[in-house]
């Protein structure tokens, strides 16, 4: 039990979980040439993958010698960032099978019309789950006139502020090079969906707050309570991170710290939903066009009540930002593939995935998770961020 224990806990789970992943969506879209076999596309990745990860850490003394590699790493972040964004301004999204861009647009052009957001339909004719966090989100983009603009800059975001950090050259290339060489998160950039950037700035979040507060979370409990309110309001899966995050301090904090991290929890989640309260239609309307329709539809009950009640109960033994990392990879994991799984057991494998029963791009909300774990898998993770 102990063994198994060392080895769940090694960073080479979060590498199968990345890979796992990334095969789902290379067996998806593989299918559909005739040129290259299924598995031998699977080995090739393997092979691309281990490889590259293989000389970067045989050549890794190399690279942290020579200084000026970190504007080599800057200037190739630039180069990916100027070709996703020619993707996305030049491939058309309402030749997409996949509505997250427009299903966004929607949603802000609604409340920005006083419309309830809900009723409308995006280019493939269905209605918007968007919660009122994503509004915001995305709404800088819409006034660009692209809001699909967001994936882009989150990684121009990202790569910023790895290059500015600390962190020894062959671990940002390590960060990038995982990203950018899955095809989960390219499909995300192709079809302009928001999904990935959302939890990537999550993630942002939880460790740049745990490297200014790390010894007091609640230190600004007002901030901190908009944070969380802002991020559950544009996913409700969210709440997972945050919980195993927050929750321990939650308790070791003071009654007048709860109680102002609590009231600024509720008043903020009011506040971000006005624009969208004020839309509101009548209760027949609001019960069949609502978001949590869509969000919760591909998971029973049962499983969401455990995976909303877990977290609570793992927090209370998490002290380090690593830890959180980790069991964020794993109840996400185990919760999106749960998912999956029961899909496939209602509607079987091929109509699962080849004919899109279940969204699979649901399934790389783990990915930043895996992919962090990987690369700071020690207790001093947090620390490793900035050295």
């Amino acid at each position: 039990m102990i063994q198994f224990t060392k080895f769940f806990k090694n960073n080479k789970v979060a590498l199968f979980i990345y890979l796992v992943i990334n095969y789902f969506f290379l067996l998806k879209y593989a299918d559909r040439q005739e040129f290259v076999p299924k598995f031998l596309v699977l080995l090739l990745y393997n092979i691309v993958i281990i490889l590259t990860l293989y000389l970067i850490d045989l050549f890794k003394n190399y690279l942290n010698k020579i200084k000026s590699n970190n504007y080599y790493f800057l200037g190739f972040c630039l180069i990916v960032f100027i070709i996703f964004m020619a993707i996305n301004i030049f491939v058309d999204g309402n030749s997409i099978n996949s509505d997250r861009w427009s299903a966004m647009e929607a949603t802000i052009r609604g409340v920005l019309n006083g419309e309830y957001p809900y009723k409308l339909k995006d280019h493939l004719g269905k209605t918007s789950s968007n919660l009122p966090g994503l509004f915001y989100l995305g709404l800088p983009f819409y006034l660009l006139g692209n809001v699909s603009l967001l994936q882009p800059f989150v990684f121009l975001i990202i790569s910023l502020l790895i290059f500015k950090s600390r962190i020894l050259i062959d671990k940002k290339l390590t960060l990038i090079f995982l990203l950018i060489a899955s095809p989960a998160y390219l499909w995300e950039v192709i079809a302009k969906s928001d999904l990935l950037s959302n939890i990537i700035l999550l993630v942002l979040f939880l460790i740049l707050w745990d490297y200014k507060f790390k010894n007091n979370y609640f230190k600004l409990p007002f901030l901190l309570s908009f944070f969380c309110a802002f991020f559950i309001l544009t996913r409700g899966i969210v709440a997972i991170p945050l919980t195993l995050f927050l929750f321990r301090e939650f308790l070791n904090t003071s009654i007048s710290k709860k109680l102002k991290f609590s009231f600024g929890l509720v008043f903020f989640i009011i506040l971000i939903s006005f624009p969208f309260l004020l839309t509101l239609p009548d209760f027949e309307i609001i019960k069949e066009h609502n978001p949590f329709n869509h969000q919760t539809r591909f998971t029973p009950k049962w499983v969401q009540i455990f995976f909303i009640v877990l977290p609570f109960i793992l927090a209370i033994k998490i002290k380090k930002i690593h830890q959180v990392i980790f069991q964020s990879l794993i109840l996400f994991t185990l919760l999106l593939f749960l998912s999956f799984v029961f899909e496939i057991i209602d509607e079987g494998f091929k109509n699962t995935l080849y004919k899109s029963y279940f969204d699979i791009s649901y399934l790389t909300m783990a990915m930043p998770f895996a992919i962090l774990y990987y690369v700071f898998r020690t207790k001093d993770f947090g620390d490793k961020l900035e050295e």
